[in-house]
C-alpha cells in the first residue's frame, strides 16, 4: 500500500525556472528556487568515461519549518526536471542516484517510479535498485546511440 506522500508526489508535477552552470566537462550544476529556498543539483562524471553521480543541496537564510517542508513535492520535482534536462542535453551512457538513507531512498524510488515513462521516451533503461549497506542506488542506462557520437 502507497503512503499519503507518494500518492502525492506520483501526482503532483511542478516545472521550475532551471539555470545551468557548466563548471568543467565533467561537472555540472542546475539551479533553481523554490520560494526562499535555493537548490544546486550537482552532475558529476568522478571518472574518464566513468558514470554520471547526480545529487542535490539545499540553502535557505530561514528556518526549516512546518511551511518549509511542504515545499518538499516542489524541490524533487525540480530536482527531477532538471535530471530530465541534462539527460536530453548530455546524453550521458550512465547517470546513478545514490541515497545515503532510507527515507532519502525513499522518495527517490517514488519519483524514479513517477519518471518512468519519461525516462525510457529519453532512451534510458531504470536499473533496479542496487542495496549497499548503508546506501541505495539507482542506475539509469541509455538503451539509443547517443546523437552527439552518431
Amino acid at each position: 500500500m502507497r503512503t499519503f506522500a507518494e500518492i502525492i508526489a506520483e501526482s503532483f508535477d511542478t516545472e521550475a525556472s532551471v539555470t545551468w552552470n557548466l563548471k568543467s566537462t565533467t561537472h555540472a550544476v542546475a539551479t533553481f528556487h523554490v520560494k526562499s529556498i535555493a537548490v544546486d543539483v550537482d552532475f558529476e562524471q568522478r571518472e574518464h568515461n566513468g558514470p554520471w553521480h547526480v545529487g542535490f543541496n539545499t540553502r535557505s537564510r530561514e528556518t526549516i519549518d512546518r511551511s518549509t517542508i511542504a515545499l518538499a513535492f516542489r524541490i524533487f520535482n525540480g530536482v527531477f526536471q532538471a535530471v530530465r534536462e541534462f539527460l536530453e542535453t548530455r546524453e550521458p551512457e550512465v547517470v546513478v542516484f545514490i541515497a545515503k538513507d532510507e527515507d532519502l531512498a525513499s522518495v527517490y524510488e517514488t519519483y524514479l517510479r513517477r519518471e518512468k515513462a519519461r525516462i525510457e521516451g529519453l532512451g534510458y533503461r531504470l536499473e533496479a535498485p542496487n542495496r549497499i549497506e548503508p546506501d541505495t542506488e539507482w542506475t539509469l542506462r541509455r538503451t539509443k546511440p547517443s546523437a552527439w557520437k552518431a
